[in-house]
Formats: C-alpha cells, sequence, structure tokens
C-alpha cells in the first residue's frame, strides 16, 4: 500500500507547475480543444520527461547532473520572462477604448509545448532518481501523466473564471511563479 500512495503523491506534487502554468496562461480565452491539447500536452510531457529521466538516471547521471538544472532555470526564465512581458504589455494598455480591445487567440501551439516541457523538467529529475533506485517505471509515468492532464485542465479552467479584468495580473503572477520556480532550479 505504500508503493500506491508513493505513486500517487509523487503524481500529485510534481503536476504543481503543470497547474500553475495553466492557471496563468487560462486568461485567454480558449476553446474545449485548446484546453485538451494543452492537458495532453503537459500530461505527456510530464511522462515522457520521467521515462527519459529514468533512462538517463539508469545511464547517464554524471553527465545530467551537471546541466539539468541549467535547462530548467532557461526554459523556465524565458516563459516567465514572455509572459511577464504581455502582462505589463496588457496592462500598459488597459486604458484604451474597449472598442479598440483586439481578439486574442489562446497561445501557439509551440508555446504550448514550450511551457509543457519546461514545467516537466522536475519530472525529468524525479525520472532520474526513480532510474538510479531501481523502481518500476510504468506507475510513476501514469501516475504522473495523469495528474499534469488533469491538474492543466483545471487550472485552465479556474484561470478563466478567476480572470475576467484581472488577466494581466494573473499573467504577471503566473510569470512570477514561473521566474521563482526557474531560480530554483538553480539551487538544486
Amino acid at each position: 500500500m505504500t508503493f500506491l500512495w508513493e505513486v500517487l503523491f509523487l503524481g500529485a506534487v510534481l503536476s504543481a507547475d503543470s497547474f500553475s502554468a495553466a492557471l496563468a496562461m487560462g486568461h485567454r480565452p480558449f476553446t474545449k480543444n485548446d484546453a485538451l491539447k494543452f492537458g495532453l500536452a503537459s500530461g505527456g510531457a510530464e511522462a515522457l520527461a520521467t521515462l527519459l529521466g529514468f533512462w538517463a538516471g539508469s545511464r547517464l547521471i554524471n553527465f545530467i547532473a551537471a546541466v539539468d538544472h541549467w535547462v530548467a532555470f532557461g526554459l523556465l526564465g524565458a516563459v516567465a520572462l514572455h509572459m511577464a512581458f504581455e502582462g505589463v504589455t496588457a496592462l500598459l494598455s488597459k486604458g484604451k477604448k474597449e472598442e479598440e480591445e483586439q481578439d486574442v487567440d489562446f497561445h501557439s501551439f509551440a508555446k504550448i509545448l514550450l511551457v509543457s516541457f519546461a514545467t516537466s523538467l522536475d519530472a525529468f529529475g524525479v525520472g532520474v532518481g526513480l532510474g538510479i533506485a531501481n523502481k518500476p517505471i510504468t506507475p510513476f509515468i501514469f501516475s504522473i501523466g495523469i495528474w499534469a492532464f488533469i491538474t492543466t485542465l483545471i487550472g485552465l479552467y479556474l484561470g478563466r473564471t478567476l480572470s475576467g479584468k484581472m488577466g494581466p495580473v494573473f499573467t504577471l503572477f503566473g510569470a512570477s511563479v514561473l521566474g521563482y520556480m526557474s531560480v530554483q532550479m538553480l539551487q538544486i
């Protein structure tokens, strides 16, 4: 029973990054199809990163340990800066007339993939640890992927509900969270 709790708890903990990113990105209008794509990208990236980390942990631990935190820092930092730019731009343009407001599309699929993989780098690190510990990887992959999928959807819809006029503030908050996460990667 302890193993089952370990699998479920690890999946839940690793999904926090996916939830935070989706919450920050949910202020833009999106369709159910957009949400499904983001959820699948997030869950898939988390599962794939765990698998790759497991493989690396069981084979290439010395090389990966030296650079994984820098990769995570760079990716999360770039996304955070981009989101901060969007938030500041939206706040500065808030004073314009409502008629001048343009329709804003949901984030591009490329950005969704970047965010999904950037937030999954911690899953890579966990996979490395699972590989070193020689744990059975399949239950962890499923738990981590499913948790990330579900929490991404929850974060998107919660972001939509809460954002309203607060979209730019949520974007800046999300950028701050991702920026903080990127700095934390350097302390690992």
